[in-house]
């Protein structure tokens, strides 16, 4: 869901020693990531894992609850490719506010397009009335999931002013930016995450799960703010690999620090289960976790040791799914629901094996479906930003 468009450069002095991606300019470890991504979001989505580590706690509920929580790594991918590419590359304000408009027209057409498709899918019913109120409320599993470009319209208007100050030599202003995003959102979240298991230590629950320690002081309260955070880090991190200025950790290690942080991640999980009474959810409300912003992070570095050459029947097809992500992302609800009880029918379907397969599945018809209705000259445009 990246843009892979190319821009008109701008002028600007703020320019100078910042190395840019030529327009054309495509890196396959970007596609890997974009598939990582895409494809964890399908499995998030639409699974049948018995996750139940209350009711039902055994060896596979947990193992199934844990392997689960990497799916939080699915969205902040796209929001750390969306930074690798438009901080490190000139653009132009008209076609950028343009882009906006045009993410904000796709959300609106998609949210009434999806409630209108699961209709017959799910048994809906709505009155005018009703149906305008699912679509102004972004109406829980149905199109809830439209929260990413709600986010990522935020995230563009914003985006002129982190680019000011990304592109300065003097890298204060923008340190500055990222600790304040960074402290607002990751270390409230931490702090929650301290007083969270304090109280489940103590067998109090006096705190809402994400309470806001910094109160009316957060400017970033209101949005998924933490998306600027994984945007900034995306751009610094693609600038240092570009410049071969980033020491990647070696693979064994990144793996280690990965897996030690979805463990941890796993621990908060069972945590917050046994003191709420209620299956945590480690993706949605891990995205502003330190545990997923190591786990992304750790992906992304990983990810980019990625060489075309090895294999390129493989890097074409991420390329394809790579190029496709954002009609993937808006077709795969539909897919998801349209498949998901015949899926269940299976003997085997919360098998763990059985169900990440399943989420290649939902990802691959969504992709035939995107790939076949892009053949149509007005229909591709719902595919378009």
């Amino acid at each position: 869901m990246a843009t892979g468009a190319s821009f008109k450069p701008v002028q600007t002095s703020q320019l100078e020693g910042i190395s840019q991606i030529r327009p054309r300019e495509r890196f396959i470890y970007l596609d890997l990531i974009k598939t990582m991504a895409i494809y964890l979001v399908c499995f998030y989505h639409f699974n049948n894992l018995p996750i139940d580590i209350l009711n039902h706690p055994s060896f596979f509920t947990y193992l199934n609850y844990g392997i689960l929580g990497m799916a939080s790594a699915g969205v902040p991918l796209f929001f750390m490719v969306n930074g690798a590419l438009m901080l490190n590359r000139s653009y132009s304000l008209r076609k950028h506010v343009y882009k906006i408009l045009m993410i904000c027209i796709l959300t609106v057409v998609w949210g009434i397009l999806t409630l209108a498709v699961l209709i017959p899918i799910k048994g809906d019913s709505y009155t005018a009335v009703q149906f305008v109120k699912a679509l102004l409320e972004w109406k829980q599993y149905r199109i809830f999931h439209l929260w990413f470009l709600q986010t990522l319209v935020c995230l563009y208007i914003l985006f002129p002013l982190i680019k000011e100050v990304y592109d300065k030599k003097d890298k204060g202003p923008l340190y500055f930016f990222f600790g304040t995003a960074f402290l607002l959102t990751f270390g409230n979240v931490f702090l929650s995450n301290l007083a969270n298991t304090a109280e489940w230590v103590m067998n109090v629950n006096y705190l809402d799960k994400n309470y806001n320690f910094f109160n009316k002081f957060n400017v970033f309260n209101g949005f998924y703010a933490f998306s600027i955070v994984y945007f900034i880090l995306g751009g610094w991190l693609q600038a240092r690999l570009q410049k071969n200025r980033f020491r990647r950790p070696s693979s064994p290690v990144l793996t280690g620090i990965i897996l030690t942080a979805l463990i941890v991640l796993l621990g908060y999980g069972l945590i917050m289960s046994q003191s709420n009474g209620v299956v945590f959810d480690t993706v949605f409300d891990g995205y502003d976790t330190l545990m997923t912003l190591i786990v992304t992070a750790g992906l992304f570095i990983l990810s980019s040791r990625y060489k075309q050459g090895k294999s390129p029947r493989l890097s074409k097809g991420m390329e394809i799914i790579g190029s496709n992500t954002l009609g993937i992302y808006l077709i795969h609800v539909i897919v998801g629901w349209f498949t998901l009880p015949y899926y269940k029918l299976l003997p085997f379907s919360t098998n763990l094996l059985a169900n990440l397969i399943y989420g290649a599945a939902v990802m691959i018809l969504s992709l035939g479906i995107v790939l076949l209705l892009k053949k149509f000259p007005v229909v591709k445009l719902l595919f378009r930003l």
